[in-house]
């Protein structure tokens, strides 16, 4: 589940900081990482991916994966 909710944020070019994520995602020939998790705006998501993300979260939450 974490991964499903990073892949959103990795799709717009976040650069994540837990090694385990970035190294994920490093290693996947569609991520290019340029935009800091500081300066990473949400508005770039569509109405599908703020859905997703925000079901993910919610489900998430539930399992007390977070």
């Amino acid at each position: 589940m974490e991964l499903a909710l990073n892949e959103i944020y990795a799709r717009h070019g976040r650069i994540f900081s837990t090694k385990s994520i970035a190294d994920y995602f490093n290693s996947k020939s569609w991520y290019h990482g340029t935009i800091s998790a500081e300066n990473f705006d949400e508005s770039v998501f569509n109405k599908y991916e703020k859905a997703n993300r925000d079901l993910i979260v919610e489900v998430m939450e539930e399992k007390g994966y977070r």
